[in-house]
This record gives structure tokens, sequence and C-alpha cells, in this order.
């Protein structure tokens, strides 16, 4: 089978070792009398492996792989599946958009998964995922797109009404004001730390330098990308004021929310925002999710005519493609749009002097700062009682969250 006169040397080392992890699967097989072949799924198994920790939505495709590409190409042998193969998958994945299982852009995300998988089967940057010659989903045409939705965004005019609103919690008023004037991702936002780096309050510039997975363990940005930008000015106040209470330190954003695109529209409503295009979604048109906060930033960027370049930058967008769909609504809906970064409204601030309640937060802050003696009392102290207020006024949210409409 090997040639005994040709002499290996160390520099034949990695070619070795990449032909002994394609031939892995077989001579384990073959030694239990099973045909040596490798099938797709025993390879999908190894390829999501070996791109786990480098690629963030390795979760999400293990249950594409599972539930939309393995049903149909998982028995077969990786080497020799054909194009024939992939066209019935194709085929399979337009039948679930016809029907209605899968949404257009779900059976995308599944197609980019397949193509990439067997463009690897080629070309891997590692040799051992190696295992053909050719590409059996080349020239092999995409399934059928669908009407992208139109997103939604807010008026200023709403904005202002939904966070100058007492009668929504203070933190997610405050996070959707952070939002909406930094145009962060979710995971951005929850990411950002005041002793982080992250947030320049002398110099009034924001860094956008990683990302919170839905596990809280850290991961980059969506584009893989680090930007950095200066905060609207009409923002820095309330960044301030939050920085100097926090002590400048731990998180700017510190509030869970499992269902937060539905109860930023229960929100809503409580605030008397009641636009249907919000909280209606159609056929062509989503309701407005909490993603669409971030959306709402780029489309005020665009309404009052940034730099496209400067615009693409500060989203941290990949393409320019996806920039130039803000540019355009942008573009149309200028006239009579509003003023966009308005400035925020007093009551957002952690102590704002004019509003009500306000002396009497001063007075008992005097009172905190009387009590145990010492510097490091008081502080345990304010927090305990931060923590106490946070917790009674959130069960209250919640208890009238639980309230028929109307009731008083």
């Amino acid at each position: 089978m090997f040639d005994p006169k040709i002499i290996a040397t160390e520099e034949h080392r990695p070619e070795a070792q990449a032909l002994a992890a394609q031939l892995a699967p077989r001579v384990r097989k073959a030694s239990a009398g099973q045909p040596a072949i490798e099938t797709v799924a025993e390879y999908s198994e190894r390829w999501l492996a070996d791109r786990d920790g480098r690629v963030a939505s390795v979760r999400d495709d293990r249950s594409r792989m599972t539930h939309h590409v393995l049903p149909l190409l998982g028995p077969l042998d990786v080497a020799t599946f054909t194009r024939d193969d992939v066209e019935r998958l194709r085929d399979a994945l337009d039948v679930k958009i016809s029907n209605g299982d899968l949404s257009w852009k779900t059976v995308g995300s599944v197609w980019t998964l397949v193509t990439s998988m067997c463009a690897d089967m080629v070309t891997a940057k590692k040799r051992a995922m190696r295992t053909r010659e050719d590409n059996p989903c080349r020239d092999v045409k995409p399934p059928e797109r669908g009407v992208r939705k139109a997103k939604q965004y807010l008026y200023p005019s709403e904005f202002l009404k939904f966070v100058s609103c007492p009668a929504v919690p203070i933190k997610l008023r405050r996070a959707a004001a952070i939002s909406v004037y930094t145009f962060v991702r979710d995971g951005e936002l929850r990411a950002l730390r005041w002793d982080g780096g992250d947030v320049d309050i002398a110099h009034g510039t924001l860094s956008i330098t990683r990302s919170l997975k839905r596990t809280g363990a850290i991961k980059s940005t969506k584009s893989g990308e680090t930007r950095r930008f200066a905060i609207e000015a009409a923002l820095m106040p309330l960044l301030q004021s939050m920085h100097d209470k926090a002590d400048g330190r731990g998180p700017v954003v510190d509030f869970r929310d499992r269902h937060m695109s539905r109860d930023l529209r229960l929100w809503l409503k409580r605030a008397g925002i009641m636009r249907p295009e919000l909280h209606q979604g159609t056929e062509t048109r989503k309701p407005l999710t909490w993603y669409d906060l971030r959306a709402t930033g780029i489309t005020w960027l665009a309404v009052r005519g940034d730099d496209p370049l400067k615009i693409k930058q500060r989203a941290g967008h990949s393409t320019f493609s996806t920039t130039e769909l803000y540019i355009r609504e942008g573009e149309a809906v200028r006239e009579g749009f509003g003023e966009v970064f308005p400035p925020l409204p007093a009551e957002l601030l952690p102590i704002a002097p004019n509003r009500p309640g306000a002396i009497a937060e001063s007075r008992n802050s005097q009172n905190h700062a009387s009590l145990g003696g010492g510097a490091g009392n008081r502080t345990r102290v304010r927090k305990r009682l931060a923590r106490a207020s946070t917790y009674v006024v959130g069960t209250l949210n919640r208890f009238r969250s639980r309230l028929p409409t109307g009731s008083p």
C-alpha cells in the first residue's frame, strides 16, 4: 500500500496526520465489521465540533443540521454524495416554505450551513476536514426567497412619550434610551461595563468590542469586528449620572427579561403608544421588537443625513447593502419626521432635581449616609436599600401588569 522507497521526514507530518484523521472513521468501522465509509452525519458532527468556539451560531447550527439536513443527507457517504442529493434537499426546503413550516429566512440559514459544510469538504483550512475533490453544492440554485418583512422603528415623539412615562419601569426606559442612542445589538448592550473600558465618559466615546451570549458567556461581536465612535451628546447626561451612581463599576445595563420584545410592546401600550404597525404583524410587516430599538437609532442617523460610511461603521454592519436599507428609508421619511436624538427627560437621571420625589430621595440619601458611622458601611447600606427598592418596584409592576385593563 505504501512505497517503502519513500522516506518520510518531519515535513510530511501534517499531511500524514490529516490523512490519518480522514481515514480514522473508516478504520474504526472496518474493525467493527461495518462498511468502511464516513457518513454525512458523522462528518457534520466533527465539522460542527471543529467550529465550536470559533462560530457564534454553532448551537443553532446543530439544531438546523439535525432537523432539516441530516434526515435527507445524513446516511449518505460524505465522499460520494452528489449534486442530485443536494438538489433534493433544496426541493424539500422549498416545500417547507410553501407549507408554512419554515420561514424563508430560516431556510436561508439552513442553506448557508449546508453550502459552508460542503465547501469545507473540499477547501477547509484544516486538511483533516477535506474529504473530496468536488463541491456537490456548486452551481446548485438556492431555495426560494420570500418577501422581506418591513421592520419598525419609533418616531422621536413616540420615543419621548415612552421614556417619559412614569408607569414604565425606570430600568427599561434607561435601557431603551441607551439602545436607541447607541444603536448597539442587545448582546453588545448587556456586555457594556463601566469598569471595562467600554464607556469613556471623559472623552465621550463608546467602544464595542464584545457581546454577551444567552448563556452569559462573552463572545465577539456579530461581525467579529470592534468599533469605537462618539456618543450622542443628548445621551451624555444620562450616562454620566448612571456612571456616578454606580461608582464607575459593574454593567451599564442590568435587567433580565426573557420576553423582551413582547414586554416592550406591552409597556408601549401602557405609555399610550398605540400605532398599529408597532403591535400587529402581517405577512409583509413585523411588529416592533427589542432589536428594532437599534434599527430606530440607525434610521435616525439616516434621517439626520449622516455620512453613509459613518453610519455603517457606527452600526457595525458587515456590508454596505445593509446600511443602504436604512439610508433609503431615512430619505423617504425625512420630511416631518421630527427632531432625532432629542434631549432626554430629566426623569431618566438617577438624581433629577425637578422631578417629584427628588427632595425626599435626597433627604433619604443623607439619612442613609448617617447610618453605620463609616464610608464602607454607608455604601453597603445604600446598596441594600437600592436592592430592596428595586424588588418592591418590580413586584408592584408585575402585580399591575396582571390587573385587567381599566382597573384602578
